[in-house]
């Protein structure tokens, strides 16, 4: 248990704000649970397929879903965390329209009387302009409007209540003629979120912080895109520790809540080493805290599930971590095959490749959270898939150096490359990606959409590919004309 108490930051927590399958209602109460062990206080139901969140905004949701949100209600009351619910009207409300307003405000209200005292006002990744032609008339701007619609949700929802509004304008560092106008009219007492320069931030600066909050007047709320893996980074599994995130964070931000995937149950790692970070940034251990998480996760089958965690930590704040154990030890072979034959330093890595080899069959067989072994599967057989193709590029590498005839040789690379074509690569990525797009933008405006400075496309970084390239070169190199 992590005690949040003595945090610098007054909210932190998670936001369920992912594109795809909204949570199921078990693991939405398994997850707000955790979060009370883990020290955390605020849990925001924002999932952007649920159609009556955004889509369908206006629509009431049904009796028994709104039973259903005053249980998690309740329970969040119980084990310390406000659970609080958003929508998102931005891709369809007439801001002028008394009537939407209206439908917004009902919405709302249902939230408060099942005891919700947490709201977000989700006005992101919607048009960056005026598009009713009654708004036109009535806003002078799309900030105007939207201060106007703050300002009356905030009123309706009363003094004991947090409103959190999402701006359109919500990356980046430098100041925009919308931020400035959301900054000087908008109420104060309003939390105002913001994901950092970009959208999946590699790190996030107190200074990067304090710009965004000057130009808003007011500290901001990070909403934190870790570890989501939605959109096209979906062959991602993101499994590394809250990291990139500056000490200092806290002078300039109100909290932190971090986005997850929609396998919630593998989010854990991150989200509990996120509450370690928020709790105490300044004395926050990283890997101390990845560790702990790792053997709390994986119950059962610790030792297995902390190898494939270390094959699934490449992540936008994590890139290029493959494994690095098994990453340091290809070094080091590739290293000592310009001096021979490197008979020590293949053996060290037959040794962590067998001990991956059983990686599948130990969380198949032994990992006690049966919904966490679910959510993982696809990429345990991935690992498996990858482990069993750098093996054989092994042997092959083995037998160049076995001291058999050239022949044998040779057969053996044959050999290698029939295995590997036994083997279908798989789409989701282990020991690294073969490709994944960040969606690492620098504006979110009609007219200024592009990408940063920091990495958007990687390819070509799957530790597998990698090793059975090397012995692949070796083979030709050795045994070419």
């Amino acid at each position: 248990m992590t005690d949040g108490s003595a945090s610098p930051f007054r909210h932190r927590g998670v936001v369920e704000g992912f594109y795809g399958t909204p949570l199921s209602r078990e693991d939405r109460r398994w997850l707000v649970e955790r979060m009370g062990a883990w020290g955390m206080n605020v849990y925001l139901y924002a999932p952007k397929d649920d159609p009556r969140h955004r889509a369908q905004w206006r629509d009431a949701y049904p009796a028994d879903e709104m039973r259903a949100f005053a249980d998690l209600v309740a329970l969040g009351e119980r084990v310390g965390v406000s659970v609080g619910f958003a929508i998102s009207p931005g891709l369809s409300i007439e801001y002028s329209s008394a009537a939407d307003r209206a439908a917004l405000v009902a919405k709302f209200a249902g939230f408060r009387e099942i005891g919700a005292r947490w709201f977000g006002l989700a006005l992101d990744d919607v048009p960056s302009t005026l598009v009713h032609a009654a708004d036109q008339r009535a806003f002078d701007s799309l900030a105007a409007a939207h201060t106007t619609l703050a300002h009356e949700v905030a009123a309706s929802l009363g003094d004991d209540a947090t409103l959190w509004v999402v701006p359109t304008d919500y990356l980046g560092v430098a100041a925009t003629d919308y931020l400035e106008a959301l900054g000087a009219e908008l109420d104060p007492r309003i939390e105002v979120g913001w994901t950092g320069r970009t959208v999946v931030s590699p790190e996030i600066r107190a200074s990067e912080a304090a710009a965004r909050a000057a130009t808003l007047r007011r500290p901001v709320l990070l909403w934190d895109n870790v570890p989501v893996s939605d959109g096209p980074m979906r062959p991602m599994l993101h499994l590394a520790p809250y990291s990139g995130r500056d000490p200092g964070l806290a002078e300039h931000a109100s909290g932190v809540l971090l986005n997850p995937m929609e396998r919630i149950r593998a989010s854990a790692p991150t989200l509990a080493t996120a509450a370690r970070y928020l709790a105490d940034p300044a004395h926050y251990d990283a890997e101390l805290a990845w560790r702990e998480a790792v053997a709390e996760c994986g119950a059962g089958a610790s030792e297995a599930f902390a190898l494939f965690a270390a094959a699934h930590r490449f992540s936008a704040t994590t890139p290029g971590e493959c494994d690095a154990e098994l990453e340091a030890a290809i070094g080091a072979l590739e290293d000592a095959l310009r001096r021979g034959d490197a008979k020590r330093e293949r053996a060290d890595l037959a040794r962590l490749l067998d001990a991956r080899s059983v990686v599948a069959s130990a969380l198949r067989d032994h990992l006690e959270d049966e919904q966490l072994r679910s959510e993982l599967e696809p990429w345990i057989a991935s690992h498996a898939t990858e482990t069993r193709r750098m093996q054989a590029a092994l042997r092959a590498l083995d037998a160049f150096f076995a001291g058999g005839a050239r022949s044998e040789q040779v057969l053996a690379f044959f050999a290698m490359q029939g295995a590997l074509s036994r083997e279908t690569l798989p789409a989701q990525a282990s020991y690294g990606p073969r490709r994944v797009l960040y969606p690492q933008l620098v504006s979110m405006r009609d007219d200024a959409m592009g990408f940063g400075a920091d990495p958007v496309l990687y390819t070509d970084a799957c530790l597998a590919d990698a090793f059975v390239a090397l012995v692949e070169r070796i083979a030709l190199e050795r045994y070419g004309s």
